[in-house]
């Protein structure tokens, strides 16, 4: 009957997302915060293709090693239907990782996205923005992320920050 569960700072690599995620001890989370720990496209792989994650609501991997493939593999998963909030801070998605999510339509009832310090650029942000898939984001953070603030003017009065009340830069 576990609903949460918090592993943060334990190190778990790689190696000990993929047991995590192999898992149907887990399946009834709602809450996964696996931060500070060292994992890198591996793991986020094997988490983006777990099935043990139909509840999760609310889903914290900052501070981790995930790069773009990552991303990309998260994008690309239909396991998490329900959920609301993602932290990807400081990880290495890159622009070519936001753009890959930013195609996304399973995530159609996120609110919260974190994503400072991933290196996405104007790029991703504008591969963000143009998103059609996020209708009910309210928060967004994308602070340190090399992104002029000229984009970020232009991006403000964009139809996608429409729902968008708060926004950290």
């Amino acid at each position: 009957n576990l609903t949460s569960l918090d592993v943060t700072e334990n190190r778990i690599g790689d190696v000990g997302m993929q047991a995590l995620t192999a898992s149907s001890f887990y399946s009834n989370l709602t809450s996964l915060r696996v931060g500070t720990n060292q994992i890198g496209d591996v793991g986020i792989r094997a988490l983006a293709a777990s099935s043990f994650f139909p509840n999760l609501t609310s889903l914290s991997m900052g501070c981790n090693l995930m790069g773009p493939a990552g991303m990309q593999a998260l994008a690309t998963s239909a396991f998490f239907p329900n959920l609301i909030s993602l932290d990807v801070a400081f990880n290495h998605i890159g622009a070519a990782g936001m753009e890959a999510f930013a195609t996304s339509a399973f995530f159609p009832n996120l609110t919260l996205l974190h994503l400072t310090d991933n290196q996405i650029g104007d790029v991703g942000m504008q591969a963000l923005a143009a998103s059609p898939f996020f209708p009910n984001l309210n928060s967004l953070d994308v602070r340190d992320n090399q992104i002029d603030d000229e984009v970020l003017k232009a991006l403000e009065a964009s139809a996608f920050f429409a729902n968008v009340t708060f926004l950290w830069m």
